[in-house]
């Protein structure tokens, strides 16, 4: 079922401005937002006592902890050791994920241009992040993001070498760094289990409602039925612009339907 995630990038303002991430569980709860991303360089530490804090806090506000975003590394790093040292670096976030009782992790496919050489190697890497992701009861995605998975024809040929064992994110804000933003997002949204919704904004502020409509039905049409991450980037008044995305985007989704809020799986 389609429903609404923020990830702690949302908040990247409050929390450089000293709000401490295990308050964004309980402000989620009051908003009405139970699903949550966060970023792994979000965690102020990675000591079991501290990880315990955050999972009950998560816990105890009823939020989905949906994933840990790792966004570290390059596991298609052309030096064989630092690919080494940035896949056991993933693996370690893998294990804290799981320490916190995240559903999944998303691991970017690399920072190298694709070529096909590059495009094995990344796919064989997810596989092995997947792996072992799956050993600790955690799904891998990857994502549009960075050189390696920016085209939309690459990035899906990495994920057929991963042979079903990595899922996708769609992020709408990366794939206009492509020729066609939304022949990228028709591509993509046909094999994603989540979006990155980032809005594009008018001159005074206002969000491109055109923009939204194209994004939403592009979702409808490919029969997307996943999470839905408001992606705010601003640095002031977070809350008030994570209600304007959501308002823009639930009757599109939606229609007159508001969604009651969703359970965690």
């Amino acid at each position: 079922m389609n429903r609404f995630a923020i990830s702690s990038w949302s908040l990247d303002g409050m929390l450089q401005n000293g709000t401490p991430l295990v308050d964004v569980p309980a402000q989620m709860a009051q908003h009405g937002i139970t699903t949550l991303e966060v970023c792994h360089f979000h965690l102020p530490g990675t000591d079991a006592a501290y990880l315990q804090q955050l999972r009950d806090a998560i816990e105890a506000a009823g939020i989905e902890l949906y994933s840990v975003l790792i966004d570290g590394g390059d596991i298609v790093a052309p030096d064989p050791e630092q690919r080494a040292a940035d896949m056991q670096m993933t693996q370690e976030w893998i294990d804290i994920a799981a320490a916190l009782g995240a559903q999944q992790v998303r691991v970017a496919a690399g920072r190298q241009p694709a070529t096909p050489d590059v495009i094995q190697t990344s796919a064989q890497n997810l596989r092995t992040c997947a792996q072992y992701a799956s050993d600790k009861g955690l799904r891998t995605i990857t994502e549009n993001w960075l050189i390696t998975s920016q085209e939309p024809d690459d990035l899906l040929a990495i994920l057929d070498g991963c042979n079903g064992t990595v899922g996708l994110c769609a992020d709408t804000g990366n794939a206009e760094a492509t020729a066609d933003k939304y022949a990228t997002l028709e591509k993509l949204l046909l094999r994603a289990s989540s979006v990155h919704f980032k809005a594009q904004y008018q001159p005074d502020g206002a969000i491109n409602q055109d923009d939204a409509r194209r994004c939403t039905a592009l979702m409808q049409e490919s029969g997307f039925d996943g999470v839905v991450t408001l992606i705010y980037a601003d640095k002031h008044d977070e809350w008030a612009g994570i209600e304007r995305m959501r308002n823009t985007l639930e009757p599109l989704l939606f229609g007159d339907q508001r969604p009651d809020v969703v359970a965690a799986d």
